[in-house]
């Protein structure tokens, strides 16, 4: 069953949904790391890595079936990473990725 919670109560643009999915992310001129995604919305992401981007970096991320997304570090606490992407997804691309990544 797939998860979502409601965007105006969390201050978010978009609806979110909880997934989890193993993805890749790199920082421009790294090498790739691995990383857990826990939330999506057409906004952005909520990841759990061991490498720790700093806020305000630009990252490009992998997601299972999707060509490398470019995301912006907005938060983090500790090894969980909150990111926006620069171009949000579609809605129905985001929701399709939600269903296929969902819990």
């Amino acid at each position: 069953m797939l998860t979502r919670t409601k965007a105006t109560t969390q201050g978010r643009r978009s609806e979110r949904a909880t997934v989890q999915a193993r993805a890749r992310f790199r920082e421009p001129g790294l090498n790739p790391f691995g990383a857990e995604l826990f939330d999506l919305s057409s906004t952005g992401f909520r990841m759990v890595t061991s490498f720790r981007p700093g806020i305000g970096k630009h990252i490009w991320v992998n997601l299972p079936g999707l060509q490398p997304l470019e995301a912006v570090v907005r938060r983090a606490e500790g090894n969980s990473y909150g990111c926006e992407f620069v171009h949000p997804l579609h809605p129905s691309v985001a929701q399709h990725m939600q269903i296929k990544l969902g819990c």
